[in-house]
């Protein structure tokens, strides 16, 4: 597809039934929109991919309630990559340089994090964006050094608050908040399972340390993890929901953990699911937490400054799976919501 649009944007031409499909998204020119006093004008070089947009698209007419299906979103709109209303700059999903600022915090040339649409040029206010350091990776700043990263963090030390010699289960293991999180446990001296699919299953065990990893495309679930967890799991890391959470939450040990952190496999349900069997939560006297990570944005830099230092130091990896082109945000989208990407999911622009 050519694109030769001022600010070409990716809109939604119809509610997806199901997985979206690249058909509901058209790329249309939306202009540019010149900054006002306190605002930036900047250019996406990279924008993030993240399962969550599956709720923000437009909910079919036959899911009039906005289910699972959608969010209130409408057609023709430009797709929603962050979190709406925005905060700050880690709410955004891109990355970019400043072509004009009104704002005396940024000049042109910097480099920034922020933005939350399908678009090349993005105009925010400058207290909505994160002023990045020269030299910097910027995909790493969607990353592992970004909110993924710290969704990792927040979720595996500070709720699931994961001890050494426990058994941690990841789903989901390969992506961009997995790998991090199932990297922390290793560090913190549990033995960490994940569950992934295909070659993933492999890398996360191969390069990134994992002690063993169930391939839900061969293999049932449950009876993977009564192998390779035979004396059951005592903090999930839930990334999917549906089916893989529930054979995990049956091999739950007592005072066990869950970590509810997103639900990918119920984002194209036709509706919700039924939750977990309250009797094991009882009986075992299990703990659920779920968690939103703009709760814990205050510890964003503490998490920075000690990812940095394991970076630096060769004690964690991290992969980017890349598509070159706005017009391939919606396939990047398909791909993260059917286990096709791997890694962190972002779109060259």
């Amino acid at each position: 597809m050519r694109i030769d649009h001022e600010n070409p944007a990716v809109r939604v031409r119809r509610a997806p039934r199901g997985l979206p499909a690249v058909d509901d998204f058209e790329v249309a020119d939306v202009g540019v929109v010149p900054p006002r006093d306190g605002e930036v004008l900047f250019r996406g070089l990279y924008l993030a991919i993240d399962p969550s947009a599956r709720r923000r698209l437009p909910a079919p007419a036959h899911a009039p309630d906005h289910g699972p299906l959608g969010d209130r979103a409408s057609v023709g709109d430009v797709v929603v990559a962050g979190v709406s209303p925005a905060t700050c700059g880690l709410d955004g999903a891109v990355v970019g340089e400043v072509v004009e600022s009104r704002d005396p915090g940024f000049a042109v040339g910097d480099l920034v994090r922020g933005g939350n649409a399908w678009q090349m040029f993005h105009t925010v206010p400058g207290r909505l964006l994160d002023l990045l350091e020269p030299g910097t990776s910027l995909s790493s700043e969607l990353g592992i050094l970004g909110r993924p990263g710290l969704v990792g963090h927040v979720g595996m030390r500070l709720i699931g608050r994961v001890r050494a010699g426990e058994t941690v289960v990841v789903s989901a293991a390969g992506g961009g908040v997995g790998t991090v999180a199932g990297q922390i446990a290793r560090l913190a001296g549990a033995r960490v399972v994940g569950i992934a699919s295909g070659e993933k299953a492999i890398h996360v065990v191969s390069d990134l340390g994992y002690d063993a990893c169930v391939d839900r495309a061969t293999e049932e679930v449950g009876a993977a993890l009564d192998r390779l967890c035979p004396d059951g799991v005592d903090v999930y890391f839930d990334n999917v929901g549906g089916a893989v959470s529930r054979a995990v939450f049956d091999r739950m040990r007592s005072f066990g953990r869950v970590v509810v952190c997103g639900m990918a496999a119920e984002y194209n349900a036709p509706e919700d699911d039924t939750g977990p069997p309250w009797r094991p939560v009882l009986r075992k006297r299990l703990r659920i937490e779920g968690f939103v990570v703009q709760d814990h944005y205050a510890d964003y830099p503490d998490y920075r400054r000690w990812m940095v230092e394991q970076l630096d130091a060769g004690l964690v990896r991290h992969r980017e799976d890349l598509l070159i082109g706005i017009e391939h945000a919606p396939t990047a989208l398909a791909n993260v919501l059917s286990g096709r990407s791997r890694g962190r999911q972002l779109v060259q622009l």
